[in-house]
């Protein structure tokens, strides 16, 4: 066995925005003192190897790309999978080359929609003309689950904002005027010339699964899955099993003609929290719990995995867009929303995820999360070649246990 060392191997800096992510990162890095040095404040007093545990804005990306010993928990080019419209870009691209990738089934059809004046909306729908198609088809059909329903989501934006569903040229058209009004109560005027910068604003449009999975032992209730995934290095990636289920807090089925009722249609957590009344534990539960038979648990899962193989593929190989870095790892929150018939369609990739819409109740399932993610950074970067006693080991090895590969540079599948 091997002796422990005395002096710490590499250093960390963990220096988080919300709480409740720091102390659970603090904790996990804790189990590998006196291996690793952690601090909290600056200024940083690295040993050989330093690691950055830090919000985006705040890792020192050019030493990050200098340097074979210093490391990041973040890559700094991955807009091909965390932007929407990038990400819809190349897996249309990768389906192109591909047509019989999962990506073909498994996400819902995707158009780019770039506007700069909803005058100039004729013009923009002529490049997602399946869309305006699909409107003019709703003309005469009453029942909303008959209807082809879209789902407007901005670019760039997260937790929910901005999001609306509609299935009218009218209705588009006022969402996207209300847009336009309040951008420009907010817009400021050009100091030189006293004009307003015009600026092309970027959407994607979704074909809405309006027939969403709803299980009566939990109110027949729109529900979204969020999957951890941890990407590691020139490219390792993992889906952590523990999954879980984000409901909405009204029925689905009574108000599914009524688009402007985001209680029934919009699951995010973070949008639920801010209504009086809101119950964590009924708004949070652990996928494997479902009241589903075990056999679509499973398959759901199978196709979960699939459909991550293929978008990594499918971003990594656009290098403009992303880049995995061999010294960084990153941690991604995927929302996944299943259909009727248990088929599981991606949604979209969420960086630096909200992990406190987890919520007290399941959170156990972050700190799994996190342990796992720490220790595959302690073994592939940290402490990667290093005398690390036999009991450092068999905990590293412990901790990754639900870690799930889901693809690799070499493809490998292993689920």
């Amino acid at each position: 066995m091997s002796a422990e060392p005395t002096t710490a191997i590499a250093t960390v800096f963990v220096e988080m925005d919300e709480p409740y992510v720091q102390d659970i990162l603090l904790a996990a890095f804790a189990k590998y003192a006196p291996l690793l040095a952690v601090q909290t404040a600056e200024p940083i007093s690295a040993s050989t190897r330093l690691m950055h545990w830090r919000e985006y804005e705040k890792i020192d990306w050019d030493t990050v790309h200098r340097s074979t010993t210093v490391f990041a928990n973040a890559y700094c080019i991955r807009k091909g999978l965390i932007r929407k419209a990038q990400m819809a870009f190349n897996i249309q691209l990768f389906v192109a080359k591909n047509p019989d990738s999962i990506l073909k089934t498994g996400v819902p059809d995707t158009w780019i929609f770039e506007l700069d004046d909803v005058d100039y909306l004729d013009e923009a729908l002529m490049e997602c003309y399946e869309v305006e198609n699909g409107m003019q088809a709703n003309e005469g059909v009453d029942d909303p689950r008959l209807r082809e329903q879209f789902i407007l989501k901005p670019s760039l934006t997260g937790r929910g904002a901005g999001i609306y569903v509609f299935d009218t040229r009218e209705r588009l058209e006022s969402l996207l005027e209300s847009e336009f009004e309040s951008d420009d109560e907010e817009e400021d005027e050009d100091e030189e010339s006293g004009q307003a910068v015009s600026q092309i604003r970027e959407w994607v449009i979704q074909r809405y699964i309006n027939r969403p999975l709803l299980l009566p032992t939990h109110g027949n209730r729109k529900f979204h899955l969020r999957v951890y995934v941890l990407a590691a290095g020139d490219l390792d990636v993992f889906v952590y099993r523990h999954m879980l289920a984000l409901f909405a807090p009204r029925p689905y089925a009574e108000s599914a003609g009524d688009l402007d009722d985001q209680r029934a249609h919009l699951t995010n957590t973070c949008l639920q929290a801010k209504h009086e009344g809101f119950d964590e534990s009924d708004a949070v539960r652990l996928f494997w719990s479902l009241d589903l038979a075990q056999d679509k648990l499973d398959r759901i899962f199978d196709q979960i995995c699939k459909i991550l193989s293929d978008t990594f593929a499918a971003v990594s190989n656009e290098s403009t867009s992303f880049q995995a870095w061999g010294n960084c790892i990153e941690q991604f929150g995927f929302d996944f929303l299943l259909d009727e018939d248990c088929n599981a369609f991606m949604l979209e990739a969420n960086a630096y995820p909200d992990f406190k819409q987890t919520g007290d109740g399941l959170k156990s399932v972050v700190e799994g999360f996190m342990a796992a993610s720490v220790a595959t950074a302690a073994d592939s970067l940290l402490l990667k070649d290093a005398d690390v006693p036999d009991d450092v080991r068999q905990m590293m090895e412990a901790d990754r246990t639900d870690l799930v590969k889901v693809f690799s540079r070499n493809n490998v599948r292993n689920w």
